[in-house]
């Protein structure tokens, strides 16, 4: 697995490996264009997905998301800093981390940026998705690198 999608969590085994795992998984596909739904099965059906002051809920609603995601970006790289678990099951976490993008237009920018999630593991599969997932970053610094 590529090393940059590796981050700092706790060392005492309060945190699911699996979950390490899914997230380092889940930001190489945000990070491949053309991955919209393998990105969108990695929330559950009922899901609710805020990127900076836009919404969605639902398969269909994160599928508009994801897809309107590459509109202006010819590629993106994720850089997870930091992850911090907390409650019973360790199943909310904030992260951080920087977003490397290059445009379209011929820009480029590094973004930093910092997520709040719930994640569960479904009992169908086995597999962890995102029930909550919330994307905090500058958005008036993301828009200056756009024109």
């Amino acid at each position: 697995m590529d090393s940059t999608y590796d981050m700092q969590s706790p060392s005492d085994q309060s945190l699911d490996s699996g979950i390490v795992s899914f997230l380092q998984t889940f930001y190489r596909v945000s990070d491949t264009p053309g991955e919209t739904e393998k990105y969108v099965e990695m929330f559950t059906d009922d899901a609710t997905f805020v990127l900076a002051s836009k919404k969605a809920v639902g398969h269909k609603e994160i599928t508009t998301m994801r897809e309107g995601m590459w509109d202006s970006v010819a590629s993106r790289k994720h850089r997870i800093s930091k992850l911090f678990p907390f409650g019973t099951d360790a199943n909310e976490l904030m992260l951080h981390g920087t977003v490397a993008l290059t445009l379209k237009n011929g820009g480029s920018a590094e973004i930093e940026w910092a997520g709040r999630a719930e994640v569960v593991k479904a009992d169908a599969d086995g597999k962890y998705r995102f029930k909550f997932y919330q994307v905090y970053l500058d958005t008036g610094a993301a828009a200056a690198y756009k024109k």
